[in-house]
């Protein structure tokens, strides 16, 4: 007996020192059978190239998912910012050529400003992504892989009717549509979709470059539009830093008139609960990080084709705003 107990105990003594098997012990519920064990992941080296700039609160939650998915699979990601110019953007995705990375997730803002700059990462065997904004004519105008982000012009048709139903809109009214961007694909799109409901209501309506340097900037040029626009009816916020701006803009403006539009900021989150918004389109912008980085690794580990990811078109109102209050800083 002592010498059955001696045996046994030195058997749990040899699997508790057998090395890594306490470790694999803890992951088994997590990696799936024939996965890569943490340690053995290859370092891959991945780019996320954003158009706008680092001020813009909306990129900090795609760059959340983004360095949540490399610290998952163990790669590095890099954040470059474009600061809005096409031609840095272009210059961002040579060097990462040259540096022959790994993979890369860009955003198209332009029809035709990157398509021989993508093809030429294609050619290079680098896996490119598009995410948050695409080509309008999807892969039939670039060459990337595939395309993460919202279905655009579908989700300006949503809010719009939301809008002009609930606000009561009717014809002769007008109704500015504040953005951005107003000569990015994410802009025009949208308001293509809103345009649609307009026109057939016999609603005049007007883009609005508002810049996106700082909400500041927004507040003003919004305030000063409505100012000297004062048969505005409502505001159709095509981006999220109008959006957040917009209730103070109209108050400040001498105007009650309805608001809705794109994005979620805590702000924004605020104004609905308030009854100041309307209601907002969420895009899910942590899931256009996370999933860009996801396609890349696995196209890199097993030859797995990108796919097409709609990230989300879901309204956000009074009626379900409040969940998303806590994570609307960095994930919603």
């Amino acid at each position: 007996m002592k010498r059955q107990r001696l045996i046994s105990l030195l058997l749990i003594l040899g699997l508790g020192l057998a090395p890594g098997c306490e470790r694999r012990a803890e992951n088994a519920s997590e990696s799936p059978a024939g996965a890569p064990a943490a340690a053995a992941r290859p370092r891959y080296h991945f780019v996320m190239i954003i158009f706008g700039s680092a001020g813009n609160p909306f990129w900090l939650k795609v760059n959340k998912g983004a360095e949540e998915a490399g610290a998952r699979l163990g790669c590095k990601v890099d954040i470059q910012y474009a600061d809005s110019d096409p031609v840095k953007e272009n210059d961002l995705i040579e060097t990462c050529i040259a540096n022959k990375v790994d993979g890369m997730g860009v955003v198209i803002y332009s029809d035709e400003a990157y398509d021989l700059s993508v093809k030429k990462a294609i050619d290079a065997g680098i896996p490119v992504i598009c995410f948050n904004t695409d080509d309008t004519q999807g892969a039939r105008g670039n060459a990337r892989l595939a395309y993460i982000g919202q279905s655009i012009e579908t989700a300006g048709t949503l809010i719009a009717e939301r809008l002009v139903r609930e606000a009561g809109l009717q014809r002769g009214d007008h109704v500015v549509c504040p953005v951005e961007h107003p000569e990015a694909t994410y802009a025009q799109l949208r308001y293509a979709g809103a345009r649609k409901v307009f026109d057939a209501a016999g609603i005049t309506h007007e883009l609005l470059n508002t810049g996106s340097v700082s909400l500041e900037e927004t507040l003003t040029r919004l305030t000063q539009y409505l100012i000297g626009n004062k048969q505005t009816r409502a505001v159709l916020a095509l981006g999220g830093m109008p959006l957040e701006m917009a209730p103070k803009a109209i108050a400040e403006a001498g105007l009650n008139i309805p608001n809705a539009g794109f994005d979620l900021t805590r702000e924004i989150v605020r104004n609905i609960l308030d009854g100041k918004t309307l209601a907002t389109v969420d895009q899910q912008p942590f899931y256009q990080g996370f999933m860009t980085i996801c396609q890349l690794y696995y196209n890199r580990q097993y030859g797995l084709l990108p796919c097409d990811i709609n990230t989300g078109g879901a309204m956000i109102d009074k009626t379900n705003a409040a969940p998303a209050l806590a994570l609307a800083g960095d994930i919603r």
